[in-house]
């Protein structure tokens, strides 16, 4: 195998494909890289056996062939290039040689291709088509309610539905939970569910982008992603997303409307004195105004005031503030809209029909 390319042509494919790849690995084969040179694509795929991903890039193409090569280093080396032509070439012993000009000149030593994972082909299979920053705003709007605690692994992801004309994504630790919503869609007559690891989640972060298609392959307990000229693969979480709408309010009796933006400057102020216990900041709100405090024992307290829109009861409430600002961070309009009932019942945030998220009260001091 034999091309020429330059760092700017292979960088950011090489760099997709590398993250992909696990720190820890027994397989040594899993800490490398398959490259393939056809036509005039490079091809490069990476897996850690849970996610797997695809990525080509457009390189001048002398002998075809493939290898594998380990991915940091790999990468590293690519990285460190001058913005020179680069040939990288690779002999029947799995030697790989990347050099530029006369003076830089590195030597890789891979494994065989045979030997790298196939991936699975989702050919054939249904497909759901949609806008990239679709998946954008659902990512922002439920990883913040993502669990971390592995031990419930079916929270572990965001709980995904897609049926003929919405998705659907939830998420929840059990003391917040986030749901993104979208209709209008043109999808098949079907409808699936699955549970999106956090993992791959966070590789998707790193490849939509605002504008663009993407589609998405189910099939079994895998699925699909193609976004432009990268696919990336993943398993599932298997088990049962519980009965979350239950746990969303049907009705709640006041209304909050504030400005988004000053809240969490507040917030933010008054969390500095929270005890690292509890976390827990109270805010009462009475006619047009909301008293912020926290405590933290021999450390010391903070208050601030802020104006609202609110013309109920006086209602005292007590929530964690970080779980409060990550809410308020998902919302793109200056005012926020907080529902709440009373102490013990959980609040609710909305945007429009798109977003809605459920913060647990914490127990008042």
């Amino acid at each position: 195998m034999k091309f020429q390319c330059t760092k700017a042509d292979i960088l950011t494919t090489v760099q997709q494909a590398q993250n992909i790849v696990g720190q820890k690995t027994t397989l040594q084969i899993l800490s490398n890289l398959l490259i393939e040179a056809k036509g005039d694509e490079l091809r490069i795929t990476s897996t850690d056996l849970e996610i797997g991903l695809h990525s080509q890039c457009k390189v001048d193409v002398e002998n075809e062939g493939r290898t594998t090569v380990p991915a940091k280093k790999f990468f590293d080396i690519i990285r460190s290039m001058s913005d020179k032509p680069i040939t990288i070439e690779t002999d029947d012993e799995d030697v790989t040689t990347v050099s530029s000009g006369k003076s830089s000149k590195f030597r890789l030593l891979g494994l065989p291709a045979e030997d790298f994972p196939k991936l699975p082909d989702f050919s054939g299979e249904d497909c759901w088509e949609f806008k990239q920053s679709i998946l954008k705003t659902i990512i922002k709007q439920t990883t913040h309610a993502i669990s971390r605690d592995e031990s419930r692994y079916v929270l572990n992801g965001i709980y995904t539905v897609l049926n003929s004309k919405e998705i659907t994504a939830v998420t929840t630790d059990g003391r917040r939970l986030a749901k993104s919503y979208h209709s209008g869609m043109n999808f098949k007559d079907c409808k699936i569910d699955f549970i999106l690891p956090t993992k791959a989640v966070t590789e998707l972060t790193k490849l939509i982008d605002d504008e663009g298609q993407l589609k998405i392959y189910p099939k079994g307990n895998q699925v699909c992603f193609e976004i432009g000229n990268t696919t990336l693969i993943t398993k599932l979480i298997e088990g049962n997303f519980p009965e979350y709408q239950a746990v969303i309010p049907e009705s709640l009796e006041q209304k909050i409307v504030l400005n988004k933006n000053k809240f969490i400057e507040t917030l933010s102020r008054v969390a500095i004195l929270t005890s690292d216990k509890t976390n827990s900041i109270k805010l009462v709100f009475s006619e047009n105004l909301c008293t912020i405090t926290s405590n933290s024992p021999n450390v010391g307290d903070a208050r601030e005031e802020i104006e609202v829109e609110y013309e109920g009861p006086e209602l005292p409430i007590a929530f964690n503030p970080y779980y409060l600002m990550d809410i308020l961070k998902c919302l793109e309009a200056e005012t926020a809209t907080i529902e709440l009932t009373n102490a013990l019942k959980p609040g609710v945030i909305k945007e429009g029909d798109n977003f809605l998220a459920v913060i647990m009260p914490m127990r008042l001091e």
